[in-house]
């Protein structure tokens, strides 16, 4: 018989359930859009700044990073116990509002407090996300659901390309003269353009019904579990959730290293403009993106059809072969064809464990505590991945290499690393992942330590109910 989720049959509907998909697509969409716009601007930026690639590296990489990971936890348990939609609504407004304000930056240091706005304000989605539509779909519809919402990064991030493309061709031609503002720089204008448009998809978030409120109508515990137990669990699944994090954070090193920096690899070693390369890359991510994304959610649902409990790690292990082969061959596959054809490889294996990585931590993590693991795996691919990859480039041209015009040999020594690494970690976790869902699918929350002193609490069946 077809099991159904009783949060979709009376809290939302299914209805609902899809509607928040859509939601939460497009404001996934839009997060990435925002964070990957600035790898297009690269060239003006450091052109009006006067900043070099080390500092654009941490810029878009290591500072975004650790306000992410630092604010991970705090928003993870609000989202465990709280009104999600409502957090992942305010989330959205702030870091679309950050990203309008990059526009009005005039120095390095005011890019980074508005990075940091985003930071803060992305750190919420994917939590949230998580936890809000695990309650929402049977297990067996989740891949469907998560491998959906998958496909809004490669969407954001050509949609960013795209869009910014155009909108800084179109600023530099015609610079945009703004009330209070005055005149301002082509790459400012661009910020501000596609920050804007961000809040209304968080008053949309605001219509998404909470199934917890139905839950708690029927008499069901508050959500939310304390951190000593989530710490607990973690321990004893050391070995599964090192491998999940840690190979998914080095293959998203190589990830980050690639789009950071492809842009710019055309533009000084191929000789192409900004926006030349952004309509590019834009079609490339917006077409080649859903297909890996979509490609590897299928892949995984088909291996775990079959009974292959580790599908999902090798659906990881799979996308780590694939971006040593993209960013090996982009560089030096041997004209400007074939970088464009590598380009568009790199393009799919950059995101095939999207969505499946999510759905790891739907199987892997207890439902009470899935906010906080899902932060935490989303602070580590932000550590380890965005704040690591794009920083590693710059510094390998800056300071070891020592040469702007071999950023090509900078992104392929990160990316070739790193991917051998995530490789290593996914195939360790090879062991114990199936104990770690059973685990998961069968963790129950420890029973309140009785109060000193208080016999009655405690004997008389209803009172602790009743005192409340």
């Amino acid at each position: 018989m077809k099991r159904t989720n009783p949060a979709v049959s009376t809290a939302a509907g299914a209805g609902w359930a899809w509607y928040a998909v859509g939601i939460l697509l497009l404001a996934y969409i839009f997060s990435i859009m925002d964070r990957q716009i600035l790898t297009l601007l690269v060239g003006p930026i450091q052109a009006s700044l006067g900043v070099n690639d080390t500092q654009i590296g941490l810029l878009h990489g290591f500072t975004f990073a650790a306000f992410y990971a630092v604010m991970g936890l705090p928003i993870a348990r609000m989202i465990d116990r709280g009104n999600r939609p409502a957090i992942i609504a305010t989330g959205i407004a702030l870091w679309s509002l950050a990203t309008a304000a990059s526009g009005l930056a005039t120095d390095f240091w005011h890019l980074v407090a508005a990075r940091t706005g985003v930071a803060v304000g992305e750190a919420v989605l994917i939590p949230g996300a998580v936890s809000l539509l695990a309650d929402l779909f049977a297990p067996e519809r989740r891949g469907r659901a998560m491998g959906i919402l998958g496909t809004g990064g490669p969407v954001g991030a050509g949609l960013g390309l795209l869009a910014g493309g155009l909108l800084l061709g179109l600023f530099t031609v015609a610079p945009p003269v703004v009330p209070l503002l005055g005149a301002l720089e082509p790459w400012q204008a661009t910020f501000i353009a596609v920050g804007l448009p961000g809040v209304a998809i968080g008053l949309l978030m605001l219509i998404v019904p909470e199934p917890r409120r139905a839950g708690a109508a029927r008499g069901a515990q508050a959500p939310g579990v304390p951190l000593s137990a989530t710490i607990d669990f973690l321990k004893g699944n050391a070995r599964t959730f090192t491998a999940v994090m840690l190979g998914t954070g080095s293959l998203f090193l190589a990830v980050y290293g690639w789009t950071g920096w492809a842009p710019t690899y055309f533009v000084r070693e191929l000789g192409w403009t900004y926006p030349q390369v952004g309509k590019l890359l834009g079609v490339i991510l917006t077409v080649a993106g859903p297909v890996g994304a979509l490609g590897g959610a299928w892949l995984a649902d088909r291996g775990r059809k079959r009974g292959v409990a580790t599908a999902n790690l090798r659906v990881g292990m799979l996308s780590c072969v694939g971006m040593a082969v993209a960013s090996t061959g982009m560089v030096h596959g041997g004209g400007e064809a074939a970088s464009v054809v590598f380009l568009a490889l790199g393009a799919v294996f950059s995101f095939t464990v999207i969505g499946v990585g999510t759905v790891i931590i739907q199987e892997t993590a207890p439902a009470p505590m899935r906010g906080q693991i899902a932060a935490l795996y989303t602070a580590v691919l932000n550590i380890v991945g965005a704040g690591l990859g794009p920083v590693a480039v710059g510094v390998l041209t800056d300071y070891v290499i020592g040469d702007a015009s071999a950023i090509g040999t900078a992104i392929v020594a990160t990316c070739v690393t790193a991917s051998l690494a995530g490789l290593l970690l996914f195939r360790l976790g090879f062991a114990s992942y199936a104990a770690t869902r059973a685990a998961a699918e069968n963790w129950r929350a420890p029973a309140p330590v009785p109060v000193p002193n208080e016999p009655a609490a405690s004997a008389v069946p209803g009172a602790v109910a009743a005192a409340h």
